[in-house]
């Protein structure tokens, strides 16, 4: 009876020891500014805006990944881990939202791509916010459509699908009615508030 209680102990340990192995070998690194997973460099990433959800999964301002490999049309800024994935499974963006079907921005010397249709846009000076917005010299655009009213000399891209130059706020490319942009700021959950109001996906709350 003591040897076999021995041999179990002996082989917990060792199953034990495989999953803390396995565990460790699935995070991600951050060594002199560089994102590490699996002693592999990813050179994509920005390392300002990266965060480690765990479990393999991870995200910047520009992208989601998954054991180190970019997850195609998910949009980060929007992505949360709700529940831990039975394998490659996982919940994104709010409980009751789809994933997105962002198809992605691409842009040479002189034009600018969303997708496979050319947008009215100028390469040179041309942006890719995430979250399906984008910006140059003169306009803001929202999954490859020209926003009117944007400022974008001085917008920015919130969390939550939300975005806001000086004077206005926008939710998933639509404006906000009411919502005083120097103020406001994203609290999580699609929830947002300004110093008079508060706001759940981009709707007024009374």
């Amino acid at each position: 009876m003591k040897q076999t209680a021995f041999l179990f102990r002996s082989l917990l340990l060792v199953t034990m020891m495989g999953w803390t192995s396995m565990s460790q070998a699935q995070r991600y690194e951050i060594i002199h500014g560089r994102v590490i997973f699996c002693d592999e460099v990813m050179m994509q990433v920005d390392t300002q805006s990266f965060v480690d959800l765990g479990y393999g999964y991870a995200k910047d301002r520009m992208n989601v990944y998954l054991n180190g490999r970019v997850l195609e049309n998910v949009d980060p800024s929007t992505f949360r881990l709700k529940e831990r994935p039975a394998s490659h499974h996982f919940r994104h963006g709010e409980m009751d939202e789809p994933m997105s079907a962002h198809k992605g921005y691409f842009k040479t010397n002189f034009n600018v791509y969303y997708g496979d249709k050319k947008i009215d846009a100028m390469a040179s000076s041309f942006v890719d916010l995430g979250g399906g917005y984008a910006k140059d010299s003169f306009n803001v655009y929202y999954f490859g459509e020209k926003l009117k009213g944007c400022m974008a000399s001085n917008f920015k891209v919130l969390e939550g699908g939300y975005a806001k130059d000086s004077f206005s706020v926008f939710y998933h490319g639509n404006k906000v009615e009411g919502a005083v942009a120097s103020s406001f700021k994203y609290t999580g959950n699609g929830y947002g508030q300004d110093s008079f109001n508060a706001y759940y996906r981009g709707k007024l709350l009374k």
